[in-house]
């Protein structure tokens, strides 16, 4: 079971230099709600472009970059499977992709494609149309 702890963004769509975090293990499950534009389909943009490379929304990847800034956009998500503790960081503007299992950076000598099938098939166990139907519940969807 994937137990998500945090997201973390910064310079992602409208959101700017300064970021905005999320605790996502307070309690056993999250209700994301609020009013329009306050921001609820961005936290699932962020879930799924850090962890898929693909937004919920059909967003193209230049378009995830803040407007303003012009770059630097970064996510990062912490979760856990069993004993293990993980972390996801991926950016835009440089171009980032990291794994960390228990604070090590897993191994990135394969290609960016391998390497994100690494994380689908042995650490998530799901690709992304998996996660968005069992994970996500979106209302748009």
């Amino acid at each position: 079971m994937i137990v998500f702890e945090n997201i973390k963004w910064k310079n992602f769509l409208s959101t700017g230099q300064q970021g905005i975090e999320v605790e996502l293990n307070k309690d056993n499950t999250t209700l994301i709600v609020g009013h329009n534009g306050a921001g609820k389909s961005t936290i699932l943009d962020a879930l799924c472009f850090g962890l898929f490379n693909k937004p919920f929304r059909e967003i193209k990847k230049d378009q995830l970059i803040n407007s303003i800034n012009l770059g630097g956009t970064e996510i990062s998500i912490e979760f856990s499977i069993a004993q293990n503790k993980y972390k996801v960081i991926r950016g835009i503007k440089p171009n980032i992709f990291e794994i960390y299992c228990n604070d090590v950076l897993i191994n990135q000598d394969a290609s960016n494609v391998d390497y994100q099938n690494m994380l689908e098939q042995n650490i998530l166990k799901c690709n992304y149309r998996a996660f968005c139907q069992v994970v996500i519940l979106g209302s748009s969807s």
